[in-house]
């Protein structure tokens, strides 16, 4: 049970600072300047985005902070059970994901007025995301489907 716990906090905090590593070489390398890999399917673009997803509700700043914490804060509350349960399976794995990229991207908005947005995909065309968003996203799906599964 403490080993499940120290894992599950590792994860978070392990995600948490990547994000932000690779959120401040982004600021560092691309502020005027976009590098393309994969014959040009990954594109590397420096944005900030003040809203939520895709820069919804950009203009009210105070709304998405307060929107923001409320959610890490109600993420949290629901953490904290899960990360000693035996039974989580996936759950806790996911839920540490998620918790790691809501902790980027909230304190991000906190400490920099906006989150730091990199990275594009060619299928995607518009969406420019981070790698808190893919920690959201992954860890969201994994702890659904280890609910969907749980015994």
């Amino acid at each position: 049970m403490l080993m499940n716990a120290v894992a599950s906090i590792l994860t978070a905090c392990l995600g948490f600072a990547g994000d932000e590593i690779t959120k401040k070489l982004a600021r560092e390398r691309l502020a005027d300047k976009e590098k393309s890999i994969m014959g040009g399917k990954v594109t590397f673009m420096l944005r900030k985005n003040r809203g939520f997803a895709m820069n919804r509700f950009d203009s009210n700043r105070k709304l998405v902070v307060v929107v923001s914490s409320i959610v890490f804060a109600l993420l949290l509350l629901t953490y904290i059970p899960v990360i000693s349960d035996e039974g989580a399976g996936a759950v806790r794995p996911g839920l540490s994901l998620v918790l790691a990229g809501a902790a980027g991207n909230v304190y991000d908005r906190l400490a920099r007025g906006a989150v730091t947005d990199f990275i594009n995909v060619s299928f995607l065309k518009k969406v420019v995301f981070n790698l808190a968003d893919v920690f959201i996203v992954v860890g969201g799906l994994m702890a659904l489907i280890g609910e969907m599964f749980a015994k």
